[in-house]
């Protein structure tokens, strides 16, 4: 996957809502002035899902 200025934007928001920043304080950052545009990094990704699937997997 290509560095692109949004990709490394998305990568910074999604980092910042993993870690359990306020979604306020990331809009903020992002430079976001409505709280729905920030609120899509609250969103799993594919990465998200899979580990959620690891946890539930049988030891």
């Amino acid at each position: 996957m290509e560095a692109t200025p949004h990709r490394l934007r998305h990568t910074f928001c999604k980092m910042l809502v993993d870690a359990g920043k306020s979604l306020d304080r990331v809009a903020v950052l992002a430079g976001h002035s409505n709280l729905n545009t920030t609120a899509r990094y609250t969103r799993p990704g594919a990465k998200d899902l899979e580990r959620a699937m690891e946890k539930l997997a049988w030891e």
